[in-house]
């Protein structure tokens, strides 16, 4: 780290100045000392280096809100709904020493600082047989690749298979399957209280590491978590002072099930267990109702928006322009499986936008795109627990930041000269923009060029650990795969029911049918005949306790 001129035309601040024309920054050391006109500051020199020109500009760097580090080793054809893929996930993949594993989760930080980002929210779910379920091996690729983290190690407890005990779903299955699976590493479930002791040991030896690392808590989604799970890891969180992240209400299933199993919706569920606060970070949430966006924005939360993911899985829109005309807080992330697999954040933003432009009220176009830059970084820095140095490029915050050509983005020359620039920067920026990232004062990536490790290294050693090893899983690692196949075809009779309530739509985006009553009185405007449901079109469903739910179409 040296002394910095970073300069920009313009630096887009995000402070009480959202763009400083023609302006730069001074770094010294991992802060941003002053944010002013180019001229003015850079007479205020020497500095070490002159970064920047007026042929780019300058912008925080992304937190991603949702990140699963060790997805770097399996990248590419992520196509099923969580509750399938749930089945799905084990130890799928060879063997593989912490030299490996580091070598995987670093080649996927290094793609991520080309995409943009200079911090995560990390929700690891670890490897058995290593010591702290591989996490060590994960923070040194941290440490190393100069990235911000906050970190959590997955735990879950109860319904480990499917929505449905698990004693009561292996029923389901034929002896001998349920027998196989049984003693298989299908749910990935570790026992809480060796995951609360890794938390203690990496609280211990990582928590603010570098002022760039912290160890949270990550009680994996709601169906898996009892509430005792919940409210000890929110002790354990509030205890050390550090944040709580969790998967909520990522499916339609996720949803049906909160209603039918605890008779409330899941985040009046997570706020009366004490889990939901300000150093609360919930993840894909699509799912979210009315009636619950009001508990949420109160609360302080940062929901986390995770486009690519959300539709390559099948989960469905996030809502973010209700939740942010609630007053709620949405951050963006990629879950690891990013739109195209490049991890390329300006791409994820912009996916986010796109999919809120809806055929649902005419005049309603572009979400502001200010109000979208702003939440990207302002609630990123707070889900990061970093909302007092980070989120805008002022004074006495850390200096995270992109430094952007504009020649690609901005040509052709005179085109954009009335467009609001911020307009422009989100319908046209990607990664291949990005001349360089910095993070705590620290430059990690410079013309296309990861710097702050040897990126063709790193690359080798990667492609040497997953073709020589883990891509090369025994016959019983072959089984385990396998199972996934076998069991299956037993989950769609227990979500099925789920799918047959009908909902009323948040987003809409075509039509099936319309049914339309009358002319309109002669004016010549049709109004639509709205079936099904209730007197005011809204179908309720009928809950059932245990997590089924009966009744299908019927309405009031």
């Amino acid at each position: 780290m040296g002394r910095y001129l970073v300069q920009g035309d313009p630096v887009v601040a995000l402070g009480p100045r959202t763009l400083i024309p023609d302006g730069a920054l001074i770094v010294e050391g991992p802060e941003i000392t002053a944010a002013g006109p180019r001229e003015v500051l850079a007479a205020r020199g020497p500095f070490d280096r002159v970064l920047g020109s007026p042929g780019h500009f300058v912008m925080p760097g992304f937190v991603n809100c949702h990140y699963h580090s060790e997805l770097a080793i399996g990248p590419g054809l992520y196509q099923h709904i969580f509750e399938k893929a749930n089945v799905h996930i084990q130890g799928a993949v060879g063997p593989a020493s912490e030299e490996d594993l580091y070598h995987g989760i670093l080649w996927g930080l290094v793609t991520a600082i080309k995409g943009g980002q200079t911090g995560t929210v990390d929700m690891y779910y670890g490897r058995t047989g290593m010591e702290h379920f591989g996490c060590v091996p994960a923070l040194q690729a941290y440490r190393d690749s100069g990235l911000r983290t906050a970190f959590g190690l997955v735990s879950r407890d109860q319904n480990i298979y499917a929505h449905q005990a698990d004693e009561d779903f292996l029923a389901r299955l034929p002896a001998d399957l349920a027998a196989e699976v049984r003693a298989s590493p299908m749910g990935y479930a570790w026992p809480a209280d060796d995951v609360m002791a890794t938390f203690e040991a990496l609280s211990a030896g990582w928590h603010g590491a570098g002022d760039r690392i912290r160890i949270v808590t990550a009680p994996d989604w709601t169906p898996a978590c009892s509430d005792e799970l919940y409210r000890r890891c929110r002790q354990a969180a509030d205890d050390h002072g550090t944040s709580l992240v969790t998967h909520a209400l990522e499916t339609r299933s996720e949803m049906m099930f909160s209603l039918g199993r605890y008779g409330k919706p899941a985040v009046r569920r997570l706020a009366d267990l004490g889990v939901l606060g300000p150093r609360t970070v919930l993840e894909h949430f699509v799912w979210v109702t009315d009636d619950e966006l009001s508990v949420f924005a109160g609360s302080g939360a940062v929901a986390s928006c995770d486009p690519g993911s959300n539709l390559r899985l099948a989960s469905g829109v996030c809502r973010v322009r209700d939740i942010i005309a609630a007053g709620g807080r949405v951050g963006f992330g990629t879950d690891g499986i990013s739109f195209s697999d490049r991890e390329d954040f300006f791409a994820e933003l912009r996916l986010a936008a796109y999919l809120q432009r809806l055929p649902r009220v005419f005049g309603e176009g572009r979400l502001d795109s200010e109000t979208l830059l702003r939440a990207a970084a302002g609630n990123g820095a707070r889900a990061i627990g970093a909302e007092a140095r980070l989120g805008s490029l002022e004074p006495g915050k850390w200096a995270d930041l992109l430094v952007v050509r504009k020649d690609r983005i901005f040509f052709p020359p005179g085109r954009y000269d009335r467009e609001p620039f911020l307009d422009v920067v989100i319908d046209r920026a990607d990664a291949g923009d990005i001349d360089l990232v910095m993070a705590h004062g620290r430059v990690l990536m410079e013309d296309g060029r990861v710097t702050i490790v040897d990126e063709d290294r790193v690359r080798e050693r990667f492609a040497a650990a997953v073709r020589d090893r883990m891509y090369q899983p025994s016959a019983e690692v072959r089984r385990w795969a396998e199972l996934g196949t076998l069991v299956e075809p037993y989950l769609a009779p227990l979500y099925q029911p789920w799918y047959d309530v009908p909902v009323e739509p948040a987003h809409v985006y075509n039509a099936r049918r319309v049914s339309v009553a009358g002319g309109g009185d002669g004016d010549g405007a049709a109004r639509p005949d709205l079936a099904g449901g209730g007197a005011d079109g809204t179908a309720r469903p009928d809950l059932a306790g245990g997590g089924e739910v009966t009744g299908g179409r019927g309405a009031d």
